[in-house]
């Protein structure tokens, strides 16, 4: 009798445990089978991305404590090793170790270029850690509004 009892009492506790589908006391929180990325996701449109870079350009400005003569030639520098990044992305080089080589080059020309704008080698290097930080800061962000936990 007792063993009867014990294996329906399991069978309920099991059913109802997979029965859940409520967001464990977060009513704000999408079901657990829901958490997943969305594929129907629209691509960015050209508006937010140029809020996007609005944002990036403000965070990068305080975090680097920049003056105006400083960004006024900081940004076109940055810029330019950025679209030369881009451009080396976007050519799909098959060969990992020359891509990474190619791209460790386009940096050390932008440390170069960087040195007599920041006059320090810790602002420098801070400068080429900052957009990494950046996009960690953007991505907990865009999680929040979504509603994960970041």
């Amino acid at each position: 009798m007792k063993k009867i009892v014990f294996i329906a009492l399991t069978i309920c506790i099991s059913l109802n445990s997979f029965a859940q589908n409520r967001a464990f006391g977060r009513p704000d929180r999408p079901p657990m089978r829901a958490l997943g990325r969305p594929r129907d996701t629209p691509p960015i449109d050209e508006a937010r991305r140029a809020k996007i870079e609005m944002f990036k350009v403000q965070f990068i400005t305080e975090k680097l404590n920049l003056t105006k003569s400083e960004a006024e030639v900081f940004w076109p520098v940055y810029n330019e090793a950025k679209k030369n990044i881009d451009e080396l992305v976007k050519t799909k080089m098959n060969d990992e170790i020359q891509f990474e080589e190619n791209i460790l080059a386009i940096k050390k020309k932008l440390r170069n270029d960087l040195k007599p704008i920041l006059k320090s080698d810790e602002r420098v290097n801070q400068a080429l850690k900052i957009e990494r930080e950046f996009f960690k800061t953007l991505r907990g962000e865009m999680m929040r509004r979504k509603g994960f936990r970041a």
